[in-house]
């Protein structure tokens, strides 16, 4: 009750009946609802709330101690117990199923109830038992038979046939209720909620028949509160089962077993099986442009994720996927196909969709797929920087080998460091801006040259595949002599360098030079090898004039 209150209180403030109807009703409100004053259907649900408090007070207390009951007493009290939890307990079963369910539960309970009852004689149970059955086997019957079967003059008929198993059931109750009274194991409240339910399906058709339409279906929910009579009559009858009688039980009225068994089985044999299992292309529809990874999936979305991997066809060996004018592959098909490689581990699925179905099968072999974006993340800068310091382990261990290759062209802005080339790479020169290496990287160049500038940036390409290269940088104020002898190659590109330094990136290197001031400034590379493996650059940066400059200038085209 106090849970209503609070989920009244909420629709209220939140001017929506949703919270108050689902936590009452246990399910989300009808179409309808909102068209019906919100005041009025609060204060019905506030009702109903109380209401279904007081039958859960009532079902839930136990029955008093007392000597042990005969055996069909004893099995009378537990499959009321069952039936009550059966109604109470809302269980998603196909209507063939439940209705079936319902008729096994219900025909035992009936002839015990016959057997059970004292005061009676033969003639009265075997009525009990007549109209019990007829009212809720044939009713079962005729419901499951499809209007259409029937022929213009049978549909009347069969409308009389449904009214009179109504009052066949309303009779056995009624039967019921005066058998209790006779009896004196039960008290006058249950018999006095018994009677309220009797009345209960009455009041609920006139009330329909007042309402107009929308209001009728708001109402027709509100009153299912009426059946809580019934669960309380069906709890309180067991309850009190092993209270003494005021006379001793007669002879049991004993039914032929293979009638029961035709009573059983007759309500089976009209529920026709599917003549095809019931599939779904889910995945057609899916929106499968974001996958993301299993661990930043909520639980209830990975099987759709696990469908977006596995229908696009790029993880399977031996299936064939759906084509224009080929047969579609079902959810079923693709989802038996995953726990079959979860269960045998055959490889049929690839680890990355295989993962959002049984991810304990999957963690055996690769962990890394459990790990969540932020993670990876962490895990991939962890190994950067590791692979980073080797890199610069390496080239330390070579940089004391490096002389300066031009003592004598002095200058106080220097600085030499070691370039690691692997399959060819070079290295860049460039202003410091990451602009500047983009646009480079945005035109294509082609050009025999070493050196290959464009604005800002310029790349060195080196003639070793793999070793070590000494990068000597030295930056002046005018321009150098001409120097080609003992070099391989010398050539020199014009640079914008605009942010006042000169910088070198590549393999092992990274380095920076102070330059007199931002502006245009010739970059002069000489390079050779000096052995196999191992190679000298020496890179000469000064303000760029017409005087003293090569007769051959590579720049970019």
């Amino acid at each position: 009750m106090a849970a209503v209150v609070v989920a009244v209180v909420v629709s209220l403030v939140r001017d929506s009946l949703e919270p108050a109807w689902t936590v009452v009703q246990w399910y989300p409100p009808p179409r309808f609802a909102d068209e019906t004053s919100l005041l009025a259907v609060l204060g019905g649900l506030l009702l109903v709330g109380a209401v279904n408090s007081w039958m859960f007070w009532q079902v839930l207390q136990g029955p008093a101690d007392a000597a042990p009951l005969p055996r069909r007493a004893l099995w009378l009290r537990r499959l009321l117990y069952v039936y009550v939890g059966w109604l109470l307990i809302p269980v998603p079963l196909p209507d063939e199923v439940g209705t079936a369910f319902d008729v096994v539960l219900w025909v035992p309970i009936v002839i015990l109830f016959a057997q059970v009852l004292t005061r009676s004689g033969p003639a009265f149970r075997l009525i009990l038992v007549i109209t019990a059955l007829a009212s809720t086997v044939l009713s079962s019957v005729l419901e499951a038979v499809s209007p259409d079967s029937y022929a213009d003059w049978a549909a009347p008929v069969l409308s009389a046939v449904s009214l009179a198993l109504v009052a066949a059931g309303l009779a056995w109750f009624l039967m019921i209720l005066i058998a209790q009274r006779r009896d004196g194991r039960w008290t006058r409240t249950t018999m006095v909620l018994g009677a309220c339910q009797l009345a209960a399906l009455p009041v609920t058709v006139v009330l329909n028949q007042l309402v107009g339409f929308p209001e009728s279906v708001v109402l027709s929910d509100l009153l299912d509160v009426l059946v809580v009579f019934q669960l309380v009559w069906l709890a309180r009858t067991a309850h009190e089962l092993n209270r003494p009688g005021t006379a001793p039980d007669p002879e049991p009225l004993r039914s032929p077993r293979p009638l029961l068994a035709l009573m059983v089985l007759a309500p089976l044999a009209v529920i026709a099986p599917e003549a095809k299992p019931h599939m779904t292309y889910t995945w057609l529809d899916a929106d499968c442009s974001s996958i993301p990874l299993f661990a930043d999936t909520p639980p209830r979305d990975r099987r759709r994720v696990y469908l977006c991997l596995a229908g696009n066809g790029r993880f399977y060996e031996n299936i064939r996927f759906w084509s224009a004018g080929g047969p579609r592959v079902a959810d079923q098909q693709l989802l038996g196909k995953g726990w079959k490689s979860c269960a045998a581990g055959d490889g049929k699925v690839r680890a990355e969709a295989l993962v959002y179905l049984c991810p304990e099968v999957v963690a055996r072999d690769r962990p890394d797929l459990l790990l969540t974006a932020a993670q990876l993340r962490q895990r991939e800068a962890r190994e950067r920087a590791r692979r980073r310091q080797e890199v610069a382990d390496e080239a330390a261990q070579y940089v004391s080998g490096c002389r300066d290759p031009w003592p004598a062209l002095r200058t106080s802005r220097q600085v030499t460091a070691v370039h690691l080339p692997t399959d060819w790479d070079g290295y860049h020169i460039f202003d410091g801006r990451k602009a500047s290496l983009e646009a480079l990287y945005a035109e294509t160049i082609e050009s025999d040259s070493p050196l290959v500038a464009r604005r800002g940036a310029a790349m060195v390409s080196t003639t070793l595949e793999y070793g070590a290269t000494c990068v000597t940088v030295k930056v002046l104020r005018t321009a150098p002599p001409i120097r080609r002898k003992g070099w391989d190659d010398v050539v020199d590109a014009d640079l914008v360098l605009g942010s006042g330094r000169v910088y070198l990136k590549g393999r092992g290197i990274k380095v920076g030079v102070a330059l007199p001031k931002a502006g245009k400034y010739r970059v002069r590379l000489h390079t050779r090898t000096l052995d196999e493996g191992v190679g000298e650059d020496l890179v000469v940066v000064f303000p760029a004039s017409r005087s003293m400059l090569l007769p051959e200038v590579t720049t970019s085209s």
